[in-house]
């Protein structure tokens, strides 16, 4: 498996135990980090009866919550910087206003530069990764965000950088800079051969439709997709009605490249269970 891996698809799909399986193999031979940027963080039920193993860490960002402390944190910053430049007889009020307004027009999907910056940072420690992420919309915004937030954090610092011999960049500019090293360091990977998507569907047509549109969405970015995951088809039966249901099922799935993981009469409990949903080889 590559280093970071990103489980996507419609909500619904079974994103997270999908991940959280793979990673629980993959945890079995190596240090690996479950990564959750959904923010209705599926993932703590998973381990809520069972904990992770020793290889395994799971962590979630709640990067709404960081955004709006930031958000805080810029305008004390912002107010910091015209209380210290006034006395002087210095007039920043233009670059003040305009820091204000780059607050308010944060691109979409802003507050994902915190899970970001904790991606690089796993990188940077060569850790394999595993993503959880959010439906589609959500998903395609995280890795669009190296390009659509890469101007606007420059921007900022480029105001900073204009008064950095009058007023200390602070908290602000130690964030900006630690997100524009973050940009970059994750665009990098998400191009290369060390990162991968892996694309949860449901075998059904409408499911389908969006996972082959969020399919092309991946590789007009430049990003590799493995094998998609059909999840919850109808096992493979003597009877007339299953058999008829799972024709309809491989119509549906007709031009992708899956790896079926058929319904269960009750869902995986254990960890052990869990790890075992996902046959890894057969992804690989």
């Amino acid at each position: 498996m590559e280093q970071v891996t990103f489980f996507a698809g419609k909500g619904g799909v079974g994103k997270t135990t999908c991940s959280a399986s793979v990673a629980l193999q993959l945890a079995k031979s190596e240090k690996v980090t479950l990564l959750s940027v959904d923010p209705a963080h599926s993932v703590r039920d998973v381990f809520a009866n069972q904990k992770p193993p020793e290889n395994l860490a799971v962590e979630t960002i709640d990067t709404r919550a960081k955004w709006r402390q930031l958000r805080e944190t810029l305008g004390e910053e912002i107010e910091r910087a015209v209380s210290a430049l006034a006395p002087a007889g210095v007039t920043i009020a233009h670059d003040a206003e305009a820091m204000r307004k780059l607050v308010d027009v944060a691109p979409p999907g802003a507050d994902e530069l915190f899970a970001i910056t904790r991606l690089a940072d796993l990188i940077a420690e060569k850790r394999r990764i595993v993503v959880d992420t959010a439906p589609t919309g959500h998903f395609l915004r995280l890795i669009d965000l190296p390009k659509t937030a890469g101007e606007w954090v420059h921007e900022f610092m480029r105001i900073l950088l204009r008064y950095r011999e009058l007023v200390p960049p602070g908290v602000l500019g130690e964030e900006l800079l630690r997100a524009s090293r973050a940009l970059h360091a994750v665009e990098k990977t998400l191009t290369s051969e060390r990162c991968r998507v892996v694309v949860v569907t449901r075998p059904e047509r409408i499911v389908v439709a969006e996972t082959k549109r969020l399919l092309a969405e991946v590789a007009q970015r430049g990003m590799r997709a493995g094998r998609v995951i059909a999840n919850y088809m109808t096992p493979e039966t003597d009877c007339p009605c299953d058999r008829s249901m799972r024709g309809y099922e491989l119509e549906a799935l007709k031009g992708l490249d899956f790896l079926a993981i058929e319904r269960r009469e009750e869902p995986p409990v254990t960890l052990d269970e869990l790890a075992a949903l996902v046959p890894l080889d057969s992804l690989r």
